[in-house]
C-alpha cells in the first residue's frame, strides 16, 4: 500500500463511502496516520499505520469487503491498535454523531488542561451542559490546541467502546453554552433533539449602533413581528468561500439557504443596541453575517464589521484597546455573542432551562455604551 494517499488508502477501506465523508472523516480525525491527524493527500511509506476511529455500524455501511454482519463485531473488539495496510486490523471505536457534525475521535493530547468545573451550568450521568469562554475550540483542529471536546473526554473518561462529544458549535470568539453527551444515551437524545429543532437556543449580542426596526424592514424586507414580541429576520445565507466567510441575501438566491432569526432589542443607545437572538435555524455564521447584512454588526466581530472600529471603539486608538474609555465607544478584542439561554422540551430534563451569565468583557461593553442593562445582569 506505500505510495497511495491516505484518503486514497481510506477510499479503499471504506469502499462504499462518499468521498466528501471520508475527507471529512480525515479532517475530524475520525481516520489518523500514525496515530495523529493527517491531511488527505499524505503518501503512505512502509510501517505506516492507519487507524479507522468509527463506530461498527458506520464500517458495516460503507466497507463493502471484510467487515460483514458477525466479522465487523469481532475485529472492533479484538484489535485495539489501529487499521493497518499489512494486517487489516480495526481499531476500537467511538460513536458518531448524527447532528452530521462528526466528533472529534483523536487521541486527548496530555495537555493537563481540565475542564473548570465552575463553568458546568449542569451535569448528570448523560448530559454536561458547559459554559465555554471565548477562545477556547469546541473541536480540535489544524492548529493542535486543545478543545472543549479534549477536555470533555479527559474529563468523562474514554472507555474505547464510546467517546463522549460536544452536541452543538460555537464559534472560536464566542462564548456560552455548549451541550455535551456524556453517554450513548445523552448523545443519542441531543442529536435528535437538535435535528428536530426542538431545543430552543437564545443568544445575547451587542450591536454596534442603534437597531431602528421601521428603517431596517423598509431597508432590507424581510422583518416582520411574531405573536411574542420578536422581530422575525428571514433571509438567505451562501456557504463559507475561501476565507470562511458566507454572504446574506435578502432574496433566494441559487446555492443560498433560507435563515430566520428572531431578535427582541433590550436597550439602545446611540453607541450601540443590546439584543436578544432566537435562532430558528442554525446556519454557520448566521447570527454574525445577518446582523452585519443589515448594518448592525456585532461590536468586536473583525470578520463581518469594520475590524479597526470594533476592535478600538473610534479607529484612532492604539491597537488592542477595548473601546474608548474617554469617549464610551463600545469595542472589543471579540465579537460581543454569548450562546445565553437553552430551553429543553418537556421530554429532555423535564423542559429544564439553563442559562450562562452574560461573560465580564460584555458587562465592560455595555457600560462603555452607556447602556442601564450591565448595572441589572
Amino acid at each position: 500500500e506505500a505510495g497511495l494517499t491516505v484518503f486514497r488508502y481510506a477510499s479503499r477501506v471504506l469502499d462504499k463511502a462518499p468521498q466528501s465523508l471520508i475527507r471529512k472523516f480525515i479532517r475530524n480525525k475520525n481516520i489518523e496516520l500514525n496515530g495523529k491527524k493527517s491531511r488527505d493527500e499524505a503518501v503512505l511509506s512502509g510501517g505506516d499505520r492507519v487507524s479507522f476511529f468509527l463506530a461498527e455500524e458506520t464500517f458495516k455501511k460503507f466497507c463493502r469487503n471484510g467487515l460483514e454482519k458477525g466479522t465487523a463485531n469481532g475485529l472492533i473488539n479484538e484489535f485495539r491498535n489501529g487499521y493497518t495496510p499489512d494486517t487489516g486490523k480495526v481499531s476500537d471505536t467511538g460513536e458518531v454523531s448524527d447532528t452530521g457534525e462528526v466528533p472529534d475521535t483523536g487521541e486527548v493530547p496530555d495537555t493537563g488542561e481540565v475542564l473548570d468545573a465552575g463553568r458546568i451550568l449542569y451535569e448528570d450521568e448523560d448530559f454536561l451542559f458547559y459554559d465555554k469562554p471565548a477562545g477556547l475550540r469546541v473541536q480540535s483542529d489544524a492548529t493542535g490546541k486543545i478543545s472543549l471536546n479534549d477536555q470533555l473526554v479527559s474529563y468523562v473518561g474514554n472507555t474505547g467502546v464510546f467517546r463522549p462529544s460536544v452536541c452543538n458549535r460555537l464559534d472560536l470568539n464566542t462564548s456560552g453554552i455548549v451541550m455535551c453527551g456524556k453517554s450513548i444515551k445523552g448523545l443519542r437524545i441531543l442529536d435528535e433533539a437538535i435535528k428536530a429543532r426542538s431545543i430552543r437556543k437564545t443568544y445575547r449580542a451587542i450591536l454596534y449602533g442603534r437597531f431602528d426596526p421601521e428603517g431596517a424592514a423598509e431597508s432590507y424586507g424581510g422583518i416582520s413581528m411574531t405573536p411574542d414580541g420578536y422581530m422575525r429576520m428571514t433571509a438567505y445565507i451562501s456557504g463559507a468561500d475561501h476565507d470562511n466567510k458566507v454572504s446574506i441575501s435578502d432574496q433566494p438566491v441559487r446555492d443560498h439557504k433560507k435563515i430566520i432569526t428572531d431578535m427582541r432589542i433590550i436597550e439602545c443607545s446611540e453607541e450601540a443596541t443590546y439584543a436578544e437572538l432566537l435562532l430558528i435555524t442554525g446556519r454557520k455564521h448566521q447570527i454574525r453575517a445577518q446582523l452585519s447584512h443589515l448594518g448592525h454588526p456585532v461590536v468586536g466581530d473583525i470578520k463581518y464589521g469594520n475590524g479597526s472600529k470594533n476592535r478600538n471603539g473610534t479607529g484612532k486608538e492604539k491597537p488592542g484597546r477595548q473601546g474608548n474609555k474617554k469617549n464610551g465607544k463600545p469595542g472589543a478584542r471579540r465579537q460581543m455573542l454569548h450562546a445565553y439561554r437553552i430551553e429543553l422540551p418537556s421530554d429532555i430534563l423535564g423542559g429544564m432551562t439553563i442559562k450562562a451569565e452574560l461573560p465580564a468583557d460584555m458587562k465592560e461593553c455595555l457600560k462603555k455604551a452607556s447602556l442601564k442593562s450591565a448595572d441589572t445582569i
